[in-house]
């Protein structure tokens, strides 16, 4: 009888600990654990000149409610660590109900602009960007402000130096299937294309073989992941949550993003720097 007290005590003990341990790792240590996903593309279409570049792709910034002070310090810098000749933001600078002030605005116009990029950095619009015209013009000032070019469907053509060029394509957060099939009317089939979108679902209406490498966030990768404890309330996944996909066959990685939202906890969904190397 003793022996089976002792056990049921110290499955009871290791339980409980565990517990804790995944609750102050959930609240704490990984919402500042800003985890470096490094991605090679290896594509024949991608131009020589652009062999070797690298792009850092960032998401789910989510200012205000949670992610402020101590932790834009330390993501900040982590970032300021990475050199990289292209950064692109996927949406969703503040939080969904923060009210943000002018020195929230000087505090984030700080953070992008100390983001170097030597060929150029680049932003769409997230659900929580597109809240109010209000909240969709402030976005934009701190963006304008800090360097930063708003993607949109007219392509931008960015050059190394060499005539050749890749396609920046943005396609802002979309809360419902539309048309897109002339949201690429300017681009050739032959370019090498970047479609920048805010939710993987949209993968699935952009028109076929027109991009070779698709970015999105949003989904937070839920946040929890633990069995029979995924919460996905705040964040609309659909066929896709993180990671890599093909969707006809083109190439989409969908990041975790860097801030929550809802809930201030992630667990097996580290808040994510995604850099990319063209081979």
């Amino acid at each position: 009888m003793k022996k089976k007290l002792f056990l049921i005590l110290g499955i009871t003990t290791f339980l409980l600990l565990s517990a804790l341990f995944g609750y102050i790792n959930a609240s704490r240590i990984n919402l500042t654990d800003f985890k470096v996903t490094y991605l090679d593309i290896e594509d024949t279409e991608v131009p020589e000149s652009f062999k070797g570049k690298t792009v850092i792709f960032i998401s789910d910034l989510e200012y205000g409610t949670f992610f402020k002070g101590k932790r834009l310090e330390r993501f900040k810098k982590k970032i300021s660590g990475l050199n990289a000749d292209i950064v692109i933001f996927g949406g969703d600078m503040f939080d969904k109900d923060f009210v943000p002030i002018s020195s929230d605005v000087n505090t984030l116009t700080d953070l992008f602009s100390s983001i170097d990029a030597r060929l150029g950095k680049f932003a769409i619009f997230g659900d929580f960007d597109l809240i109010s015209e209000q909240r969709k013009a402030l976005v934009s000032k701190i963006f304008y402000d800090s360097n930063f070019e708003m993607l949109d469907s007219n392509p931008i053509r960015l050059h190394n130096g060499q005539n050749e060029h890749i396609n920046l394509i943005g396609i802002d957060y979309i809360p419902q299937n539309i048309d897109l099939s002339g949201a690429f009317a300017n681009v050739q089939s032959e370019d090498y294309t970047i479609t920048v979108i805010h939710g993987g679902n949209v993968a699935n209406i952009l028109p076929i073989k027109m991009s070779n490498l698709i970015l999105s966030g949003h989904t937070h990768h839920c946040q929890i992941n633990l069995p029979f404890m995924i919460d996905d309330s705040y964040a609309q996944t659909g066929d896709f949550a993180h990671g890599k996909y093909k969707v006809n066959n083109v190439l989409m990685y969908i990041t975790n993003g860097i801030g929550t939202t809802g809930k201030d906890y992630r667990a097996f969904s580290d808040p994510e720097i995604v850099y990319i190397t063209f081979k």
